[in-house]
């Protein structure tokens, strides 16, 4: 995925543009993209920045891509 959707998806969910993202929120983002929600690396008391989204979203995307080839 490209990081200008991942920006524009987390700035959809920043509606207060607080710089930051709900671990609910965060998780809803994981499962509308198709991703695992299992292993998060965010505490539920923890706020989502758009640098841990980019992070989280966009290693996990790689690593699938990888397990497709192979």
């Amino acid at each position: 995925m490209d990081e200008s959707n991942l920006v524009a998806m987390f700035q959809l969910l920043d509606v207060a543009d607080l710089g930051y993202i709900t671990p609910a929120q965060y998780r809803e983002a994981l499962k509308t993209l198709g991703l695992s929600t299992d292993n998060l690396h965010v505490g539920d008391d923890e706020n989502v920045t758009l640098d841990t989204f980019k992070e989280e979203v966009m290693y996990p995307l790689s690593l699938q891509a990888f397990a497709r080839i192979f």
